[in-house]
């Protein structure tokens, strides 16, 4: 018999057991944690919520539930500037043995661009750290390749010159550290060369 048929079986037996002695089968709510880094995230199951300190890799909710109770742990707060999500995170209680959902968190980021002027032919392309972006003639405006987390620094200068043209980036608009948004301000000029 496969492993994966033997837990509904196993939790059976064990919610069977614990009835004939006259107890009831109780389950605690809880699981594994991924990447969180930063402050603020808060689990919910149901009423029953769970701060959880940076750092953690594993959570269990202090409140057990009995068998054939369901549950549903959701993120109630996000942690400062990530995003945390649950799998495994519902189901009734006794269908197995534990509960343990997965939460995953990752770093929000967010895409570096701006604007750009005299652009009259193809053949620019930008770089930031190691990802190029080409940018098409005529274009006014730009979004540079690969997103960038939040915290992190972004740097975008010209990798590789249009033909004819001298383009340049703008001092002071071309790098800084990623906020909580989009950058929509770097900008680049382009000039007969």
């Amino acid at each position: 018999m496969k492993l994966s048929c033997l837990r509904p079986l196993a939790a059976l037996l064990l919610t069977l057991g614990l009835a004939a002695c006259g107890g009831k089968a109780s389950y605690e709510v809880g699981g594994t944690i991924t990447g969180l880094n930063n402050e603020g995230l808060i689990l919910a199951n149901g009423s029953d919520t769970l701060p959880v300190p940076a750092g953690k890799t594993a959570f269990t909710f202090a409140k057990r539930i009995d068998y054939g109770t369901d549950y549903n742990i959701t993120v109630n707060k996000q942690p400062a500037h990530m995003t945390c999500g649950i799998s495994g995170g519902s189901g009734s209680a006794g269908h197995y043995i534990n509960i343990s959902a997965s939460v995953t968190c990752s770093q929000n980021k967010y895409t570096v661009g701006g604007t750009i002027s005299g652009l009259t032919v193809d053949g620019l392309v930008l770089i930031n750290g190691s990802t190029p972006t080409t940018v098409a003639k005529d274009a006014t405006t730009f979004t540079m390749v690969g997103p960038v987390a939040y915290g992190d620094t972004f740097g975008v200068s010209v990798s590789v010159q249009p033909k004819g043209l001298l383009c340049v980036v703008q001092p002071g608009t071309g790098g800084g550290t990623m906020g909580e948004a989009n950058v929509t301000t770097v900008k680049v000029v382009c000039n007969p060369a």
